[in-house]
């Protein structure tokens, strides 16, 4: 059996509603999948931050789940939103429509101090 250190587990993530006594597992995600559940959706949301979280509804459960950090209240964030894509098609399986919505108020470029004319 693989020995896991704290640095593994740190990758661990969670999804987990509103509600915290709700809340699966990542690494059981793909096992949940494989009896049938299915994403049925996919909504990737920018903060102000430029980090993006990741929120899915799944066919046997009521309500949107978000991805969150293994153990911890905070979200699973991304850099790239190219990467959290990535994980729903390759990690999740996920291939429907996947919405992108932002919280942000300006722009990136005028954040940056970027003038647009």
């Amino acid at each position: 059996m693989k020995h896991v250190d704290d640095a593994d587990r740190i990758d661990e993530a969670w999804i987990q509603s509103s509600s915290p006594d709700q809340a699966i597992r990542v690494r059981s995600l793909s096992q949940i999948l494989d009896r049938g559940t299915k994403l049925t959706e996919a909504r990737l949301l920018e903060g102000e931050d430029g980090l993006w979280s990741m929120f899915v509804r799944l066919s046997d459960r009521a309500g949107e789940f978000r991805l969150n950090l293994y153990k911890s209240a905070d979200p699973k964030t991304y850099k790239d939103v190219a990467l959290a894509v990535a994980t729903l098609r390759e990690d999740f399986g996920y291939f429907g429509p996947i919405i992108l919505s932002t919280e942000r108020s300006t722009s990136p470029r005028a954040i940056a101090g970027v003038h647009e004319d």
